[in-house]
């Protein structure tokens, strides 16, 4: 019986609805090697999927199930009962060559991997840089023109074409200008595979045109010699140097996702490392900096500098057109994902409650003085706090937003991560800084409760509601009733910051009274 091909049908709903094509982050894993669980994230329309499996396939093919599930749940369902109705209704021929192209597609943005890392990272299909790179070669001129603007201010909608010498291509629609641009290249590309338009010593063959052709391009890509890969890096940057390379080296990538790229790098004058975020640049991207710049804390992530420049760290292709923020900031050595997941299985229950209510109270401390400064975080969860010399530092300010205290302002709904979103985030588009306080109730429950991936999900939508393993209430029957009332479904129910913090404090001078009591016993 064949499966449902998951991860294809996601990318045919990304095309089919203008989305940027799914990211995939490299995966983990956790356990023996002889029973090893597999965990993937896909990053779709500006949200995060995880899934599962006892093989990378498998779990990427689950995080994609997720994603499709939530984005298109009829269309989910429809994958469902055809996979199981598969001995009685037959695919047509029609339907089994969309299948295997979107098998096609998905193996080949496997092929476009990094020179650091050839043979794990996956990136996301290019089509600006397919386009020019294609053009290029062929001595075809390419640029991209903006048609139109509509929408209101707050909610834009862009509208670009691409022309090739005098020829003009099919428009493309986005919500920034960069993401209409993208739309307009894939659409191009899309006529280009199938018709002889360039070059006539340039073959294009016909069966899934544009399928084979991707398949060629990014094949010369990983195995052109390193000469050819040199001229492809260095177009259109000869004439700008780039202050990233040129102040900094010793430059190592932490980690990747839909939000762009972190670097830890060396200051040359200064000899001292930093982490460097690279992301490109929308007429929203300085909301990060902005925020960072009108906060200091201990427990928030201390901000240094930003600039622009027109390339990407290691871009194969130069697009004139784009830009990118470098944003400089303090570099943090671990994330509480680290600590939940690994290094806190080496401590005894009594160990990981002292040190996780230290840490709880370190968080609050951060997310209170972000809410008096009439701002919402937005996306709090383990991988956005992080640790510098075992001090939490929360990170991470790329969906922050002002909160205007009492009246909930109207704000983009889904906003953030799926899994710590609070219920009206994810369906109102009036809510206020106690989305905050929900994300928290969440992430206190995993710092406190060890569990497996696994496990996670079984009683996960079970946490949200509240509803906790009756061993969790024995054991942390104070910090249930505290993690309850920040789980409550209405959020004027939810409980301050401020007074939250003061609870907790409380509650460890107790705890750390009672600690010592008992150890004066065992003497």
């Amino acid at each position: 019986m064949a499966k449902t091909n998951y991860v294809g049908k996601l990318s045919e709903l990304t095309v089919e609805r203008h989305w940027k094509p799914p990211v995939y982050e490299e995966p983990e894993s956790t356990g023996p090697d002889n029973c090893k669980r597999f965990t993937v994230k896909v990053h779709v329309a500006d949200q995060l999927f995880t899934g599962e499996g006892t093989s990378k396939k498998e779990a990427k093919h689950d995080a994609a199930k997720k994603a499709l599930e939530h984005l298109r749940p009829e269309l989910a369902q429809a994958s469902a009962r055809s996979t199981a109705d598969e001995n009685i209704n037959h695919p047509s021929a029609q339907q089994k060559d969309e299948l295997a192209s979107s098998d096609l597609c998905d193996k080949t943005r496997e092929l476009s991997v990094s020179s650091d890392n050839q043979s794990s990272t996956q990136k996301k299909t290019d089509f600006i840089s397919l386009l020019m790179t294609k053009c290029q070669r062929t001595g075809h001129i390419c640029q991209f023109i903006e048609v139109e603007r509509k929408g209101p201010s707050h909610d834009p909608e862009f509208f670009c074409k691409a022309v090739i010498d005098s020829k003009e291509y099919p428009v493309g629609k986005g919500k920034s200008k960069k993401e209409a641009r993208k739309n307009a290249a894939e659409l191009a590309w899309s006529v280009l595979g199938g018709h002889s338009d360039w070059d006539s010593k340039v073959s294009t063959l016909t069966l899934g045109g544009l399928v084979l052709d991707l398949v060629v391009i990014m094949l010369l890509f990983a195995v052109c010699s390193s000469k050819d890969a040199a001229q492809v890096q260095n177009v259109g940057n000869n004439s700008t140097q780039s202050s990233f390379t040129s102040d900094f080296d010793s430059i190592k990538r932490l980690g990747s996702g839909g939000f762009g790229s972190v670097y830890k790098a060396r200051d040359k004058k200064l000899e001292r490392y930093y982490a460097v975020k690279i992301i490109d640049w929308e007429e929203h991207s300085l909301r990060e900096v902005k925020a960072l710049s009108d906060l200091s804390h201990p427990n928030i992530v201390r901000y240094y500098s930003y600039w622009e420049e027109t390339t990407g760290y290691k871009q194969r292709v130069h697009d004139p057109e784009e830009k990118f923020l470098y944003i400089q900031m303090e570099l943090c050595d671990s994330t509480l994902r680290q600590w939940i997941n690994g290094w806190s299985d080496a401590l005894d229950d009594s160990k990981r409650r002292e040190e996780g209510l230290k840490i709880a109270q370190q968080i609050l401390s951060g997310v209170e003085y972000i809410h008096s400064m009439k701002c919402i975080h937005r996306d709090l969860k383990p991988d956005n706090i992080l640790f510098r010399e075992r001090v939490v530092k929360i990170g991470d300010f790329g969906l922050v937003t002002r909160d205007d205290d009492d009246a909930g302002m109207e704000r983009t709904r889904r906003t953030g991560t799926p899994s710590y979103m609070a219920p009206e985030q994810e369906k109102e588009r009036t809510y206020n800084r106690k989305v905050d306080i929900f994300a928290l109730g969440l992430i206190f429950f995993e710092i406190l409760w060890k569990m497996t991936g696994h496990e996670r999900s079984g009683i996960w939508n079970d946490v949200r509601r509240q509803r906790f393993p009756e061993e969790f209430t024995r054991s942390f029957c104070k910090e249930s009733d505290i993690i309850k009332s920040m789980l409550q479904n209405n959020p004027e129910d939810r409980p301050e910051a401020g007074s939250l913090k003061a609870d907790l404090d409380r509650w460890i001078q107790v705890f750390g009274h009672d600690q010592m009591l008992q150890e004066n016993k065992t003497i």
